[in-house]
């Protein structure tokens, strides 16, 4: 099952809301670049995960820096991946925002224009490359889920 939603910064959270309530018994990852407002929606909407929040304290320094490189590249991806999937699990009632895919059966993509993410990020004074080459990556991720069709996949795009 596939759902396209177009939203504003409300919108998105009305949306995240209902979606919540109508799989409050699935495990349910919210999947999107740095910079388009993971962070805000995690504080505005009760009893949801940040990622971070679960992988960063369980971190070594080593693991850390190596984490922090600039640029973004698809290896330190694929470490991050690697780490987030073997310290950080989704529970029912409790979706995890993330850009790492976990075991869930609510897969939900935020969205976000290269245009927007580029404003977030100069407002953050962020690598809008980096976002965008992480954006890339998840959007191929979505992708490839809703092709094996086998969890409920919404698309939420943020319009503002």
């Amino acid at each position: 099952m596939n759902m396209e939603i177009n939203t504003s910064a409300k919108e998105t959270v009305d949306s995240l809301k209902k979606i919540f309530d109508k799989h409050k018994n699935d495990r349910i990852c919210i999947m999107a670049t740095t910079c388009c407002g993971k962070s805000t929606l995690h504080e505005l909407i009760p009893e949801t995960v940040d990622m971070d929040d679960e992988l960063w304290p369980q971190l070594t320094e080593e693991e850390e820096a190596h984490l922090c490189q600039k640029p973004w590249t698809k290896e330190i991806g694929d470490f991050a991946g690697r780490l987030v999937r073997e310290r950080v699990t989704v529970k029912p009632g409790h979706p995890l925002f993330t850009l790492i895919l976990l075991d869930c059966e609510v897969l939900v993509y935020l969205d976000i224009s290269d245009e927007l993410l580029a404003e977030h990020c100069k407002k953050r004074q962020a690598d809008f490359q980096d976002a965008k080459n992480i954006n890339d990556a998840i959007k191929n991720t979505w992708n490839k889920q809703r092709e094996m069709n086998d969890r409920v996949c919404y698309y939420l795009k943020i319009t503002e």
